[in-house]
């Protein structure tokens, strides 16, 4: 049996704070041997995947070029280009999962080197959207690039009756990228009358000021993590779940995939996944301040047959079935 590994590594003590990758590996571990699949974790992501390179078959690859803002980052930008070469020589297949155009924290000359060492030594891309297939299919001409939708969990859909306790839930951990802060201090925010609750945690002190700042008595924050027990209901009791992510960085989301899998009737800027989602009907976009206010002071709902049919197709044992095939 073929022997897999999956990066990143899970936080020592803390697992992962996405279950993206406990997903991935329990899929997997169905038809190969995966490499730390108690997710104890490591402490540094460039010796993890050092490990990886000296033994795996295959390796399967997420946010690789973050290494570059991590401790050390020129040492550890270093361990992780030579993994890289590693796996090339050992002939061990790379599947890169190539998750947004550029890293949430920005660019820099190391991680846009990791990038490019990236699609030099992979023999499969798997991207989440159709705008980083597109840039996949322009670095890796000749290669095989498979776009499939993030991964969907089958959540309990809860159901409400009476009016949404919320016009606006905004859920999920918080990052300068997610554009909270700029949405909140949008005068048409401010007079648009909109109930609007911020549930997710926030390690940046300032940015939580800033949220903090725009709340009154139809505006609150809850600087926590929900539980994936919680969400259904605060997503049933809401009329819309709002993304309002500023454009460059992100292109899936696996908090916008839970939303849908709740019932919601998610609304984002039109791009990466949120505009492929659009096009299926399972999501709402808009292009300025002045349209996003038009939808979340509207009616509209998501079908709810579209998303089971989503569901059934999109579940994590369609989404690794895809790449089983290529490896």
């Amino acid at each position: 049996m073929k022997t897999v590994f999956v990066s990143p590594a899970a936080s020592p003590g803390k697992g992962y704070s996405s279950q993206y990758f406990v997903h991935l590996k329990q899929e997997l571990s169905s038809c190969y041997k995966i490499m730390d699949s108690e997710n104890r974790g490591a402490r540094s992501q460039s010796l993890a995947l050092l490990g990886g390179a000296l033994s795996a078959d295959i390796a399967m690859l997420s946010f690789v070029e973050t290494i570059a803002f991590h401790r050390f980052p020129v040492i550890q930008s270093g361990i992780a280009l030579l993994a890289l070469d590693i796996m090339h020589l050992r002939g061990c297949k790379v599947v890169f999962f190539f998750h947004n155009p550029k890293p949430h924290k920005g660019e820099s000359r190391l991680s846009r080197r990791l990038t490019e060492k990236l699609f030099k030594v992979c023999s499969l891309v798997v991207c989440h959207s159709e705008n980083t297939a597109e840039i996949a299919r322009e670095k890796v001409p000749g290669k095989k690039v498979i776009l499939a939708h993030h991964p969907v969990e089958n959540l309990t859909l809860h159901k409400h009756s009476g009016r949404p306790c919320r016009d606006v839930l905004i859920w999920g951990d918080i990052y300068p990228y997610k554009g909270v802060a700029e949405f909140l201090e949008e005068p048409s925010v401010a007079i648009s009358g909109l109930r609007i609750d911020i549930i997710g945690r926030c390690k940046d002190a300032a940015l939580e000021e800033r949220i903090r700042k725009c709340c009154n008595d139809r505006i609150s924050y809850r600087n926590e993590r929900p539980s994936m027990e919680e969400v259904p209901a605060l997503v049933g009791e809401s009329s819309f779940v709002l993304f309002p992510y500023l454009e460059g960085s992100i292109s899936g989301s696996g908090v916008l995939m839970d939303t849908i899998a709740a019932g919601g009737t998610a609304v984002g800027p039109d791009t990466g996944a949120f505009h492929d989602l659009s096009l299926d009907g399972l999501c709402l976009t808009y292009k300025n301040i002045d349209e996003l206010i038009s939808i979340l002071t509207s009616t509209r709902k998501i079908n709810p047959s579209e998303i089971e049919s989503f569901i059934l197709a999109n579940s994590w044992k369609a989404f690794v079935g895809k790449i089983v095939p290529e490896l």
